[in-house]
């Protein structure tokens, strides 16, 4: 009779550990989908033409700023603060797009910037996967182009850039600044 009555009583027991580590699992699955949705939501900026498709992975989109205003070696400036986006192309054909950054004169005046840098002295690094890392002057750019290239079918492509002082440059304000965007066009 007591073998019986321990056999059920371990049922029991067995029954309530399923249940309570269902409920565990289940309670860590939802909570590790919310929160790295909640992230990937506030990170990701996709913005989207009829063939490509870029998504900005910093919180700060596609805008890019550089408000230290020390002068560093290129070595340096390739390893400071950085701007990772990611294009793709959802067509079966290839495309020709081209990067550019564009001054944005609207977080200029809303940042209260006693002046900007002048672009002779701010340096960009790009860099994609499998490549050596491309070093300009952003005066250098014509019309802002720092990159014009064709993207294959169905392929991505995830470009890093960075912005510095050039070493060679004179002191300036610390309340000089520049403010930009990366803008990805498709011709």
């Amino acid at each position: 009779m007591n073998y019986a009555y321990y056999k059920k009583l371990q049922r029991k027991m067995m029954i309530k550990s399923g249940v309570f580590i269902f409920v565990i699992l289940l309670f860590a699955c939802i909570s590790t989908y919310s929160i790295y949705n909640r992230f990937k939501d506030t990170r990701d900026e996709i913005l989207s033409s009829e063939s490509l498709e870029v998504a900005f992975h910093n919180k700060e989109g596609n805008n890019v700023s550089l408000t230290k205003v020390n002068p560093v070696t290129d070595a340096v400036g390739l390893s400071s603060k950085s701007y990772t986006f990611t294009i793709k192309n959802n067509t079966n054909k290839k495309v020709r797009y081209v990067i550019k950054i564009k001054e944005d004169k609207a977080t200029i005046e809303e940042d209260d910037c006693e002046g900007v840098i002048p672009f002779n002295i701010i340096k960009t690094g790009i860099h994609s996967e499998g490549e050596v890392s491309n070093i300009y002057n952003l005066d250098d750019l014509e019309d802002g182009i720092i990159v014009n290239r064709i993207i294959g079918a169905k392929k991505e492509i995830n470009y890093t850039v960075r912005f510095w002082i050039s070493q060679n440059s004179l002191a300036i304000s610390n309340n000089f600044h520049f403010h930009g965007m990366l803008e990805v066009e498709e011709i």
